[in-house]
């Protein structure tokens, strides 16, 4: 090999060394120029990392102390609302218990100030007594003068000591009562104040009405239809108390008429005595 090329393999080593060289520096730099890129990265995202969660944690703190404080004023004015209602339903409560209290104070007042109105009952018992006062007192006597129950004249006189003649039955018999001529629906009086004994359909007399009017006397009403009052029931002098009805067929020829007698502790007495 001559000198020449000797120096040109030389050379060719030298380069080949150098440009090895060189490409293992420019790699090596590559490699640190990129670890170094990534490395600023990294760095550039685990600052701005915290910066963001900061700012989320932030955002969720101030969102829960709003809805705390939200939830806090609406307790608060869920409380105030209760309070308010709680300050009228006492107050309501307490005009209740004023009226009830002022309610028991008048009926106190009221009872206190009437005497005898003490209860209900004696409130009732006071009207009743009222009503007794109204009614007429029954007292009859021999002195007592009564009114006639009907207008007509007498078909039957009343007659205990001897037997007096009937039309329809043709015999003679005693007779206990007086039996008035009155034309049918003729309206029949009370002759004396009285309260009704006791009302019962009789064979003779028909539908007939009792009478009590007082110490012992009885008056007693024959031959009616459509009454007007009731067993218990006390009438005054010269109320209707019923109407002249059919006769029965023990005066069918006597014809329609009142069936008029009085008692006195059960035995007949004579009504003419005290008819004017």
């Amino acid at each position: 090999m001559s000198r020449g090329e000797k120096n040109m393999a030389n050379n060719r080593i030298v380069r080949y060394v150098t440009n090895t060289a060189l490409l293992a520096v420019l790699a090596a730099a590559g490699i640190g120029v990129y670890q170094l890129g990534t490395s600023g990265t990294d760095v550039e995202i685990q600052e701005e990392a915290p910066s963001y969660l900061n700012d989320t944690a932030d955002n969720k703190e101030n969102e829960d102390s709003a809805v705390d404080a939200g939830t806090s004023l609406v307790e608060a004015e869920m409380k105030d609302e209760g309070t308010d209602t709680e300050k009228e339903m006492s107050g309501v409560e307490n005009t209740v218990l004023a009226d009830n209290e002022d309610a028991d104070q008048t009926s106190v007042q009221t009872v206190d100030g009437n005497g005898a109105a003490q209860s209900a009952v004696n409130t009732e018992s006071v009207s009743t007594s009222a009503s007794a006062e109204a009614a007429p007192k029954l007292s009859f006597s021999e002195d007592t003068l009564m009114e006639w129950p009907v207008d007509g004249s007498i078909l039957l006189d009343y007659n205990m000591d001897q037997t007096v003649y009937f039309p329809t039955l043709d015999q003679y018999k005693l007779s206990p009562a007086i039996s008035v001529q009155a034309v049918d629906g003729a309206p029949v009086l009370a002759s004396v104040p009285g309260t009704v004994y006791s009302i019962e359909e009789d064979p003779q007399t028909g539908t007939t009405v009792t009478m009590e009017i007082g110490s012992g006397y009885q008056a007693v009403y024959g031959q009616l239809k459509d009454l007007t009052v009731e067993e218990g029931d006390t009438v005054t002098k010269g109320t209707v108390i019923g109407y002249v009805g059919t006769p029965t067929k023990y005066y069918s020829k006597e014809g329609s008429n009142l069936y008029f007698a009085m008692k006195k502790n059960g035995e007949p007495v004579d009504p003419i005595a005290y008819l004017p």
